[in-house]
């Protein structure tokens, strides 16, 4: 389990799959003990964090036991970490979230939103 704080500094309120809405222009949260959980930023759209426990994604060896996945529609990272994971998600006054951790490794990574089997129905 792993923390995320998250500190809003944005002009809309972000709600939570928690049902927690986080304040604009100052508002922050925390949310210990998280597995997964979705932000929604207004005019932005969600950051999913994905927690994947002691799962791995190919091609990223990584040598911390824990990890999280955190997907937007443009760009991913990669979070692992021991023992109690801190992760802080924080959003400027123009919605940009800056993601950065004081325990374990975050990497940006690229996965696919979408795989096309161009096989077709048969």
């Amino acid at each position: 389990m792993y923390t995320l704080n998250v500190k809003n500094n944005y002009i809309w309120p972000i709600s939570t799959s928690e049902a927690k809405n986080i304040p604009a222009k100052g508002g922050s949260a925390a949310f210990e003990k998280q597995g997964n959980i979705i932000l929604e930023v207004p005019g932005m759209g969600a950051l999913n964090f994905i927690d994947i426990a002691a799962d791995r994604i190919p091609g990223f060896p990584n040598p911390q036991h824990w990890g999280v996945l955190i997907r937007t529609h443009s760009i991913e990272a990669y979070y692992r970490y021991e023992g109690g994971g801190e992760l802080t998600a924080t959003f400027d006054k123009f919605g940009t979230c800056t993601l950065t951790t004081s325990n374990g490794s975050l990497i940006s990574i690229s996965l696919p939103e979408l795989v096309v089997d161009d096989k077709g129905i048969e």
